[in-house]
């Protein structure tokens, strides 16, 4: 077994044993966020109602489903099937009837080259142990002039990736590698894919919940070890995070996501 196989059996377990508590994190606090993402990948494309699209390492379905608003066919690729569950489970709430999920992973994905208008991946960068592989097969399978999209969380200019990485392991074992800005613009751009925008934002977590959305509950090993980290790194804000802790001891921080578009030639 290679290490990237290995990495993907860690991120398959990771996920399918908080699959419940993620899927409800992640619907809930992603859900306008998604929606804008979703327009901007989407903006100007002409008959985008007619193209295929494919969200990449799809979850439960966050990106997928207000993906499915606006093209012609969406298919949700992830290696967890209890992700998938959670996503079958979404879409037929809302009863989204131009949907697929399918099992695979980011390395292989099943479709022919050229197959897809638009590739778009959401908050899984970070999760592969080899992320140009991963980008160079999303832009095989994206047709000329189709978009991708990744979102992804990024490593600030300044600060310390190693001290970064170090908090997203401790907190969670799949989590491979942070990208810097100028890190995921060349991979994209390494995949023959031409970038057309970017965009930053900044949002706020509650340390507590974030671990829980991860398995993980105060007095767990697990959060011990990632809120030391967390707490020593508040001087100088050594991982860029931006953290501090209340006059009640709640401990805050913030993370930095990017949204990046290219075009195929």
């Amino acid at each position: 077994m290679t290490s990237a196989e290995s990495h993907l059996d860690r991120v398959r377990e990771r996920f399918t044993d908080s699959a419940k508590t993620f899927s409800a994190f992640a619907l809930a606090r992603r859900g306008e966020e998604a929606a804008r993402f979703v327009e901007r990948v989407t903006a100007g494309l002409a008959d985008a109602s007619k193209l295929v699209a494919v969200d990449v390492a799809c979850g439960p379905g966050t990106f997928t489903l207000p993906l499915a608003k606006h093209v012609g066919k969406v298919f949700g690729v992830d290696l967890t099937p209890a992700m998938l569950d959670h996503a079958r489970a979404a879409a037929g709430r809302e009863r989204v009837p131009n949907l697929e999920f399918k099992l695979g992973d980011a390395y292989s994905l099943p479709f022919e080259d050229g197959e897809a208008g638009i590739v778009f991946c959401g908050y899984s960068i970070h999760h592969m142990a080899e992320p140009k592989r991963a980008i160079a097969e999303m832009a095989r399978i994206l047709a000329p002039g189709g978009r991708l999209g990744i979102a992804d969380l990024i490593v600030v200019v300044g600060a310390d990736p190693a001290a970064n990485n170090a908090i997203e392991r401790a907190r969670d074992p799949s989590h491979a590698t942070k990208q810097t800005r100028a890190q995921l613009r060349a991979l994209i751009e390494n995949a023959g894919v031409r970038l057309i925008s970017e965009e930053v934002h900044k949002r706020r977590y509650d340390f507590d919940e974030w671990m829980q959305s991860a398995g993980c509950q105060p007095g767990d090993p697990r959060y011990t070890e990632t809120r030391r980290l967390m707490e020593n790194s508040i001087p100088g804000d050594g991982a860029g995070l931006s953290p501090s802790i209340s006059s009640s001891g709640k401990l805050e921080f913030v993370e930095t996501i990017l949204l990046i578009l290219g075009e195929k030639p």
